[in-house]
């Protein structure tokens, strides 16, 4: 009798044991199920933004992004030991910014991860810059400027927490960029110096870069994650998905904002 029990106690365990797999199962099932729905919200809200960032985006609050253009602003800088200068930017006019391709994967039990890519982004202006840097320098910018940086690829990745408010922890952020690239008309003053510095960034600026990504990563890091924490904290998951989807409850966000007719062709989702 003694061993008919304990064979019935091993079998019953072992039934116990596979039905706690299976419970398991569904319930990952179940959250990837819905992980699926929020990416694909999101996408979703993306591909229509791009449609549309070469409009004002009112229920957005933001202006034309591509091309971003400003008419005219001035500006001036003086810390006393490094940079001391007055300056002015005209016709500045940036494009590339709808042209990025995205992936991502939104896990409320795993790491979440996001990877924009921009192909080409570049930058043309009008501009001035008197003054000096660090006293050694002498500025004397009066001309045309451009620039552009090639195939910038941002791998974000982080936790989501999506208790009673939304907020992301262990923020990573790895910055790879393809090309940069600078020419500012007349930007110093000594004309070899002014060679030598723009010969400086366009041959060793990747590098130049990466270094100080480096040494700023942590805190860089740290604080994107407080202002993104302090940003989505007055939200929960579901406030997001109505906000950026067509919840069936009210508007939906871009229906009554300017048309989806910025690109000719669907890129992603």
């Amino acid at each position: 009798m003694p061993t008919i029990k304990m064979r019935f106690s091993k079998t019953r365990a072992s039934r116990l044991s596979q039905v706690k797999l299976l419970a398991i199962a569904v319930l990952l099932q179940t959250i990837r199920k819905a992980e699926c729905l929020y990416e694909d919200t999101i996408l979703n809200f993306l591909e229509q933004l791009r449609v549309r960032m070469c409009h004002p985006i009112p229920q957005l609050g933001l202006p034309a992004l591509d091309p971003f253009q400003i008419h005219h602003v001035e500006t001036e800088i003086n810390n006393k030991y490094l940079v001391d200068f007055t300056g002015s930017v005209t016709d500045f006019n940036l494009t590339g910014l709808s042209d990025f391709d995205i992936d991502l994967r939104i896990s409320t039990i795993r790491k979440s991860i996001i990877d924009i890519t921009l192909p080409m982004t570049e930058f043309k202006s009008i501009y001035t810059a008197k003054g000096s840097l660090a006293y050694i320098l002498n500025l004397s910018g009066d001309g045309n400027a451009q620039a552009h940086i090639k195939h910038l690829n941002l791998q974000i990745s982080f936790n989501l927490g999506i208790g009673k408010f939304l907020s992301i922890r262990n923020l990573n952020i790895t910055v790879i960029v393809g090309e940069i690239y600078m020419d500012f008309e007349n930007l110093l003053e000594e004309e070899r110096i002014n060679d030598f510095f723009h010969a400086l960034v366009n041959e060793l600026g990747l590098e130049l870069l990466g270094d100080l990504w480096i040494d700023e990563k942590a805190l860089s890091e740290q604080y994107i994650q407080e202002r993104i924490n302090t940003f989505i904290g007055q939200y929960t998951l579901s406030d997001i998905l109505k906000i950026i989807g067509d919840s069936g409850e009210g508007e939906p966000i871009f229906d009554s904002g300017p048309p989806g007719d910025c690109k000719d062709d669907i890129t992603f989702n």
